[in-house]
Protein backbone atom coordinates (compact mmCIF):
# COMPACT_ATOMS: atom_id res chain seq x y z
CA UNK A 1 0.00 0.00 0.00
CA UNK A 2 0.78 3.60 -0.38
CA UNK A 3 0.21 5.27 2.72
CA UNK A 4 -1.81 8.66 2.30
CA UNK A 5 0.26 11.94 3.92
CA UNK A 6 -0.72 15.06 2.71
CA UNK A 7 2.64 16.49 2.41
CA UNK A 8 5.76 16.32 0.02
CA UNK A 9 8.52 13.29 0.37
CA UNK A 10 12.34 13.57 0.30
CA UNK A 11 14.40 10.37 1.60
CA UNK A 12 16.49 11.83 4.59
CA UNK A 13 19.98 11.48 4.86
CA UNK A 14 20.95 11.80 8.39
CA UNK A 15 23.90 13.94 7.70
CA UNK A 16 21.75 16.65 6.72
CA UNK A 17 19.42 18.45 8.94
CA UNK A 18 16.86 21.46 7.66
CA UNK A 19 17.22 23.63 10.78
CA UNK A 20 13.93 25.56 11.65
CA UNK A 21 14.07 26.99 15.10
CA UNK A 22 11.04 25.65 17.57
CA UNK A 23 9.85 28.99 18.84
CA UNK A 24 7.89 27.88 21.71
CA UNK A 25 8.13 28.15 25.40
CA UNK A 26 6.39 25.01 27.19
CA UNK A 27 3.83 26.83 28.19
CA UNK A 28 2.94 27.95 25.08
CA UNK A 29 3.73 24.57 23.14
CA UNK A 30 1.41 22.94 26.16
CA UNK A 31 -1.69 25.70 25.32
CA UNK A 32 -1.16 24.84 21.80
CA UNK A 33 -0.75 21.05 22.51
CA UNK A 34 -4.26 20.84 24.02
CA UNK A 35 -5.85 23.41 21.15
CA UNK A 36 -4.68 20.86 18.79
CA UNK A 37 -6.00 17.66 20.69
CA UNK A 38 -9.05 19.52 22.44
CA UNK A 39 -12.26 17.16 21.89
CA UNK A 40 -10.14 13.99 21.24
CA UNK A 41 -11.39 10.45 22.23
CA UNK A 42 -8.91 8.39 23.67
CA UNK A 43 -7.97 6.03 20.80
CA UNK A 44 -9.02 3.00 20.99
CA UNK A 45 -11.29 3.95 18.07
CA UNK A 46 -11.54 1.06 15.30
CA UNK A 47 -9.60 -2.40 15.85
CA UNK A 48 -7.91 -3.18 12.68
CA UNK A 49 -7.14 -6.44 13.21
CA UNK A 50 -10.34 -7.64 14.64
CA UNK A 51 -11.47 -10.99 12.93
CA UNK A 52 -15.32 -12.25 13.60
CA UNK A 53 -15.89 -15.47 14.88
CA UNK A 54 -17.10 -16.66 11.58
CA UNK A 55 -14.54 -15.70 9.56
CA UNK A 56 -11.54 -17.04 11.96
CA UNK A 57 -14.00 -20.34 11.97
CA UNK A 58 -13.70 -20.40 8.28
CA UNK A 59 -10.09 -19.59 8.66
CA UNK A 60 -9.42 -22.73 10.72
CA UNK A 61 -11.28 -24.83 8.71
CA UNK A 62 -9.19 -24.13 6.00
CA UNK A 63 -5.86 -24.21 7.77
CA UNK A 64 -5.37 -26.34 10.58
CA UNK A 65 -3.39 -24.32 13.55
CA UNK A 66 -1.64 -27.76 13.97
CA UNK A 67 -0.08 -28.15 10.87
CA UNK A 68 3.85 -26.66 10.86
CA UNK A 69 4.28 -23.41 10.59
CA UNK A 70 6.36 -22.82 7.58
CA UNK A 71 3.09 -25.02 5.55
CA UNK A 72 0.72 -22.78 7.59
CA UNK A 73 2.13 -19.56 5.98
CA UNK A 74 2.14 -20.77 2.41
CA UNK A 75 -1.37 -21.88 3.07
CA UNK A 76 -2.27 -18.49 4.63
CA UNK A 77 -0.59 -16.75 1.55
CA UNK A 78 -2.90 -18.97 -1.08
CA UNK A 79 -6.23 -18.74 0.69
CA UNK A 80 -6.31 -14.89 1.41
CA UNK A 81 -4.73 -13.94 -2.30
CA UNK A 82 -5.17 -17.08 -4.74
CA UNK A 83 -7.52 -16.36 -7.21
CA UNK A 84 -9.58 -19.72 -6.83
CA UNK A 85 -9.41 -18.43 -3.59
CA UNK A 86 -10.63 -15.85 -1.41
CA UNK A 87 -8.60 -13.58 -4.07
CA UNK A 88 -7.98 -10.62 -2.55
CA UNK A 89 -5.85 -7.75 -4.04
CA UNK A 90 -4.13 -4.25 -3.78
CA UNK A 91 -6.21 -1.26 -4.51
CA UNK A 92 -4.84 2.11 -3.58
CA UNK A 93 -5.91 4.81 -1.62
CA UNK A 94 -8.62 3.00 0.04
CA UNK A 95 -7.64 1.92 3.84
CA UNK A 96 -9.32 -0.41 5.74
CA UNK A 97 -9.38 -2.85 8.67
CA UNK A 98 -8.53 -6.54 8.54
CA UNK A 99 -12.19 -7.28 8.17
CA UNK A 100 -13.48 -4.58 5.66
CA UNK A 101 -10.57 -5.93 3.72
CA UNK A 102 -12.03 -9.43 3.99
CA UNK A 103 -15.15 -7.89 3.21
CA UNK A 104 -14.47 -5.69 -0.09
CA UNK A 105 -11.23 -8.37 -1.21
CA UNK A 106 -9.24 -5.43 -1.79
CA UNK A 107 -7.55 -2.39 -0.27
CA UNK A 108 -4.41 -0.52 -0.24
CA UNK A 109 -0.92 -2.01 1.92
CA UNK A 110 -1.53 -1.27 5.12
CA UNK A 111 -5.09 -2.95 4.90
CA UNK A 112 -3.80 -6.55 3.46
CA UNK A 113 -1.21 -6.13 6.11
CA UNK A 114 -3.52 -5.75 8.72
CA UNK A 115 -5.66 -8.55 7.51
CA UNK A 116 -2.55 -10.31 6.95
CA UNK A 117 -1.03 -9.94 10.50
CA UNK A 118 -4.16 -10.75 12.01
CA UNK A 119 -4.83 -13.73 10.34
CA UNK A 120 -1.38 -14.71 10.72
CA UNK A 121 -1.48 -14.83 14.74
CA UNK A 122 -5.05 -16.32 14.71
CA UNK A 123 -3.14 -19.15 13.13
CA UNK A 124 -0.33 -18.81 16.08
CA UNK A 125 2.24 -17.87 13.23
CA UNK A 126 4.66 -15.15 13.96
CA UNK A 127 3.86 -11.84 12.47
CA UNK A 128 4.10 -8.40 13.11
CA UNK A 129 4.56 -4.82 10.96
CA UNK A 130 7.21 -3.44 9.05
CA UNK A 131 7.37 0.08 7.79
CA UNK A 132 9.60 0.37 4.92
CA UNK A 133 12.18 3.40 3.47
CA UNK A 134 9.96 3.89 0.06
CA UNK A 135 12.69 5.71 -2.11
CA UNK A 136 10.71 9.55 -2.18
CA UNK A 137 7.46 9.97 -4.33
CA UNK A 138 5.48 12.43 -4.68
CA UNK A 139 1.65 12.75 -6.08
CA UNK A 140 -0.73 15.55 -6.26
CA UNK A 141 -4.47 15.53 -5.68
CA UNK A 142 -5.89 19.02 -6.52
CA UNK A 143 -3.97 21.45 -4.44
CA UNK A 144 -2.56 18.64 -1.90
CA UNK A 145 0.61 17.82 -2.27
CA UNK A 146 0.93 13.81 -1.00
CA UNK A 147 3.35 11.92 0.33
CA UNK A 148 3.68 7.96 0.26
CA UNK A 149 5.01 5.81 2.45
CA UNK A 150 4.75 1.69 2.73
CA UNK A 151 4.48 -1.05 5.29
CA UNK A 152 4.84 -4.90 5.21
CA UNK A 153 4.43 -7.84 6.97
CA UNK A 154 7.02 -9.83 8.25
CA UNK A 155 7.87 -12.42 11.28
CA UNK A 156 9.62 -15.34 11.92
CA UNK A 157 9.55 -19.17 11.33
CA UNK A 158 10.77 -21.97 14.27
CA UNK A 159 13.79 -22.61 11.52
CA UNK A 160 15.38 -19.12 12.10
CA UNK A 161 14.18 -17.50 8.94
CA UNK A 162 12.28 -14.05 8.71
CA UNK A 163 9.40 -13.76 6.05
CA UNK A 164 8.98 -11.28 4.63
CA UNK A 165 5.35 -10.12 2.60
CA UNK A 166 4.85 -7.37 0.43
CA UNK A 167 1.54 -5.55 -0.98
CA UNK A 168 2.85 -2.83 -2.98
CA UNK A 169 3.05 -3.64 -6.67
CA UNK A 170 6.24 -1.07 -7.81
CA UNK A 171 7.72 -0.58 -4.79
CA UNK A 172 11.68 1.11 -4.88
CA UNK A 173 13.26 -0.04 -1.55
CA UNK A 174 16.01 -0.84 0.19
CA UNK A 175 16.51 -2.91 2.52
CA UNK A 176 14.27 -3.87 5.10
CA UNK A 177 14.42 -1.80 8.16
CA UNK A 178 15.19 -4.83 11.00
CA UNK A 179 13.18 -2.97 13.76
CA UNK A 180 9.49 -4.19 13.68
CA UNK A 181 6.99 -1.52 14.37
CA UNK A 182 4.78 -1.43 16.97
CA UNK A 183 1.10 -2.59 16.64
CA UNK A 184 0.36 1.08 18.49
CA UNK A 185 2.52 2.89 15.63
CA UNK A 186 0.36 0.66 12.77
CA UNK A 187 -2.88 1.54 14.56
CA UNK A 188 -1.24 5.13 14.15
CA UNK A 189 -0.70 5.02 10.29
CA UNK A 190 -4.17 3.75 10.31
CA UNK A 191 -6.08 6.81 11.60
CA UNK A 192 -3.19 9.29 9.78
CA UNK A 193 -4.39 7.39 6.49
CA UNK A 194 -7.87 7.79 7.18
CA UNK A 195 -7.52 11.40 8.04
CA UNK A 196 -5.74 12.23 4.80
CA UNK A 197 -8.90 10.32 3.01
CA UNK A 198 -10.84 13.07 4.98
CA UNK A 199 -9.30 15.73 3.99
CA UNK A 200 -8.94 14.83 -0.08
CA UNK A 201 -12.73 14.31 0.65
CA UNK A 202 -13.35 17.96 2.19
CA UNK A 203 -14.23 16.77 5.54
CA UNK A 204 -11.48 18.81 7.52
CA UNK A 205 -13.08 18.18 10.82
CA UNK A 206 -13.12 14.61 10.74
CA UNK A 207 -9.89 14.54 9.18
CA UNK A 208 -8.51 16.25 12.56
CA UNK A 209 -10.41 13.77 14.22
CA UNK A 210 -8.85 10.83 12.80
CA UNK A 211 -5.29 12.69 13.15
CA UNK A 212 -5.87 13.60 16.67
CA UNK A 213 -5.70 9.54 17.31
CA UNK A 214 -3.18 9.45 15.15
CA UNK A 215 -0.49 11.52 17.15
CA UNK A 216 -2.45 10.40 20.54
CA UNK A 217 -0.94 7.36 19.60
CA UNK A 218 2.73 8.16 18.37
CA UNK A 219 3.22 11.41 19.75
CA UNK A 220 6.81 11.64 18.06
CA UNK A 221 5.17 10.86 14.37
CA UNK A 222 6.67 13.63 12.52
CA UNK A 223 4.46 12.28 9.21
CA UNK A 224 1.16 12.34 11.39
CA UNK A 225 1.76 16.21 12.85
CA UNK A 226 2.86 16.98 9.32
CA UNK A 227 -0.41 15.24 8.41
CA UNK A 228 -2.05 17.46 11.27
CA UNK A 229 -0.79 21.10 9.87
CA UNK A 230 -2.47 20.32 6.37
CA UNK A 231 -5.31 19.82 8.10
CA UNK A 232 -5.56 22.55 10.30
CA UNK A 233 -4.82 24.78 7.86
CA UNK A 234 -7.90 23.11 5.64
CA UNK A 235 -10.12 24.23 8.53
CA UNK A 236 -8.57 27.54 8.84
CA UNK A 237 -6.73 27.63 11.65
CA UNK A 238 -3.55 28.71 10.62
CA UNK A 239 -1.54 29.37 14.23
CA UNK A 240 -2.60 25.74 14.55
CA UNK A 241 -1.27 24.63 11.11
CA UNK A 242 2.54 26.35 11.87
CA UNK A 243 2.90 24.62 15.08
CA UNK A 244 1.67 21.67 13.61
CA UNK A 245 4.19 21.83 11.26
CA UNK A 246 6.97 23.14 13.54
CA UNK A 247 6.50 20.19 15.80
CA UNK A 248 6.76 17.84 13.20
CA UNK A 249 9.94 19.52 12.32
CA UNK A 250 10.94 19.60 16.08
CA UNK A 251 10.61 15.55 15.94
CA UNK A 252 12.51 14.83 12.56
CA UNK A 253 15.03 18.39 10.93
CA UNK A 254 15.03 15.70 8.02
CA UNK A 255 10.91 16.19 6.91
CA UNK A 256 11.04 18.15 3.83
CA UNK A 257 7.99 17.61 3.61
CA UNK A 258 6.79 19.18 6.43
CA UNK A 259 8.96 22.54 5.52
CA UNK A 260 7.74 22.94 1.80
CA UNK A 261 3.79 23.24 3.69
CA UNK A 262 5.09 25.45 5.39
CA UNK A 263 6.18 27.71 2.99
CA UNK A 264 3.58 27.34 1.70
CA UNK A 265 1.43 28.41 4.02
CA UNK A 266 3.96 31.51 5.24
CA UNK A 267 3.68 32.61 1.85
CA UNK A 268 -0.06 32.62 2.10
CA UNK A 269 0.07 34.66 4.99
CA UNK A 270 1.62 37.15 3.33
CA UNK A 271 5.29 36.36 4.94
CA UNK A 272 7.25 36.44 1.76
CA UNK A 273 10.67 36.83 3.55
CA UNK A 274 9.73 33.43 5.69
CA UNK A 275 8.84 31.55 2.78
CA UNK A 276 11.57 32.76 0.63
CA UNK A 277 14.19 31.60 3.04
CA UNK A 278 12.66 28.23 3.84
CA UNK A 279 12.15 27.54 -0.12
CA UNK A 280 15.99 28.14 -0.50
CA UNK A 281 16.96 26.01 1.98
CA UNK A 282 14.74 22.75 0.32
CA UNK A 283 16.24 23.59 -2.77
CA UNK A 284 19.47 23.82 -1.72
CA UNK A 285 18.68 19.98 0.26
CA UNK A 286 17.32 19.07 -2.98
CA UNK A 287 20.33 19.15 -4.49
CA UNK A 288 22.70 17.82 -2.47
CA UNK A 289 20.10 15.13 -1.75
CA UNK A 290 20.77 11.85 -4.24
CA UNK A 291 17.09 10.28 -3.80
CA UNK A 292 15.53 13.37 -5.17
CA UNK A 293 18.00 13.03 -8.22
CA UNK A 294 16.82 9.18 -8.38
CA UNK A 295 13.09 10.54 -8.53
CA UNK A 296 13.29 12.71 -11.14
CA UNK A 297 15.28 9.95 -13.11
CA UNK A 298 12.70 7.11 -12.90
CA UNK A 299 10.25 10.21 -14.36
CA UNK A 300 12.44 10.54 -17.46
CA UNK A 301 12.93 6.95 -17.63
CA UNK A 302 8.98 6.55 -17.24
CA UNK A 303 8.42 9.05 -19.84
CA UNK A 304 11.57 7.18 -22.31
CA UNK A 305 13.70 9.88 -21.70
CA UNK A 306 16.45 7.68 -21.06
CA UNK A 307 19.50 9.77 -21.86
CA UNK A 308 18.21 12.60 -19.07
CA UNK A 309 17.40 9.51 -16.93
CA UNK A 310 21.11 8.83 -17.19
CA UNK A 311 22.72 12.17 -16.58
CA UNK A 312 20.27 12.02 -13.21
CA UNK A 313 21.01 8.66 -12.18
CA UNK A 314 24.99 9.24 -12.80
CA UNK A 315 24.38 12.56 -10.31
CA UNK A 316 23.12 10.31 -7.86
CA UNK A 317 25.93 8.71 -7.96
CA UNK A 318 28.17 10.97 -7.58
CA UNK A 319 26.47 12.31 -3.90
CA UNK A 320 26.10 8.50 -2.78
CA UNK A 321 28.16 6.11 -4.39
CA UNK A 322 26.77 3.08 -2.09
CA UNK A 323 23.34 2.53 -3.13
CA UNK A 324 22.56 -0.19 -4.87
CA UNK A 325 19.65 0.81 -6.10
CA UNK A 326 21.03 3.29 -8.39
CA UNK A 327 23.34 0.87 -10.14
CA UNK A 328 20.19 -1.42 -11.00
CA UNK A 329 18.21 1.49 -12.31
CA UNK A 330 21.29 2.90 -14.46
CA UNK A 331 21.73 -0.48 -15.05
CA UNK A 332 17.90 -0.52 -16.90
CA UNK A 333 18.51 2.42 -18.37
CA UNK A 334 21.44 1.47 -20.04
CA UNK A 335 19.70 -1.17 -21.24
CA UNK A 336 17.13 0.51 -22.89
CA UNK A 337 20.50 2.14 -24.68
CA UNK A 338 21.44 -0.47 -25.92
CA UNK A 339 24.32 -0.24 -24.09
CA UNK A 340 24.74 -3.72 -22.71
CA UNK A 341 27.99 -3.72 -21.45
CA UNK A 342 27.20 -0.89 -19.52
CA UNK A 343 24.41 -2.51 -18.38
CA UNK A 344 26.06 -5.53 -16.87
CA UNK A 345 28.69 -3.61 -15.02
CA UNK A 346 26.09 -1.79 -13.31
CA UNK A 347 24.66 -4.80 -12.15
CA UNK A 348 27.74 -6.27 -10.94
CA UNK A 349 28.06 -3.22 -8.68
CA UNK A 350 24.90 -3.31 -7.78
CA UNK A 351 25.65 -7.11 -6.54
CA UNK A 352 29.18 -6.00 -5.01
CA UNK A 353 27.72 -3.48 -2.66
CA UNK A 354 25.04 -6.27 -1.51
CA UNK A 355 22.08 -5.29 -3.44
CA UNK A 356 19.78 -7.94 -5.41
CA UNK A 357 17.31 -7.49 -7.23
CA UNK A 358 13.55 -6.88 -6.25
CA UNK A 359 11.54 -9.30 -5.72
CA UNK A 360 9.07 -10.01 -8.07
CA UNK A 361 5.23 -10.29 -7.53
CA UNK A 362 4.06 -14.40 -7.71
CA UNK A 363 2.09 -14.04 -10.43
CA UNK A 364 -0.76 -16.33 -8.55
CA UNK A 365 -0.69 -14.38 -5.58
CA UNK A 366 -0.08 -10.68 -6.22
CA UNK A 367 1.99 -10.01 -3.74
CA UNK A 368 6.29 -10.45 -3.22
CA UNK A 369 7.44 -13.05 -0.68
CA UNK A 370 10.30 -13.31 0.27
CA UNK A 371 12.85 -15.57 3.19
CA UNK A 372 16.12 -14.58 4.64
CA UNK A 373 18.06 -15.58 7.75
CA UNK A 374 16.83 -13.85 10.98
CA UNK A 375 18.39 -11.93 14.14
CA UNK A 376 18.08 -13.71 16.88
CA UNK A 377 17.49 -10.57 18.82
CA UNK A 378 14.41 -9.49 16.20
CA UNK A 379 11.66 -11.06 17.50
CA UNK A 380 12.00 -11.19 21.10
CA UNK A 381 11.98 -6.78 20.22
CA UNK A 382 8.94 -7.72 18.61
CA UNK A 383 7.28 -9.47 20.85
CA UNK A 384 8.18 -6.50 23.87
CA UNK A 385 6.69 -4.19 22.27
CA UNK A 386 3.76 -5.53 21.17
CA UNK A 387 3.01 -7.32 24.69
CA UNK A 388 3.29 -3.19 25.86
CA UNK A 389 0.57 -1.83 23.81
Amino acid sequence: MRIWLLILTCAALTSCTLGVQYPYSKVAEQRLLDQVLAGALVPDGEDIMYLTPAFESQLHQRIDPSWPAPRRLAELRIFLFADDELDIRYRSGVTRTAMETYAARSGNCLSLTNLFVATARSLGINAYFQQVDIRPTWGQKGSLTIRYEHVVAAGHLPNGLRYVVDFLPDAMFGEIDRVPSADRDARSMFFSNKGAEQLLKGDQMGAIHYLQQAVRLSPDSSSAWTNMGAAQRRAGNLELAEFSYLHALQRSQQNLSALNNLAALYDAQGRVHDAEEITKRVQRYRRRNPYYHFLLANRFFDAGQFLEAEVLLQAAIRLKDDDPSFYRALALTYAQLGDERQARQMRQRANRLGGSDPVALDPGLSHRFRVDRSDPNEGAIARIQNRSQ
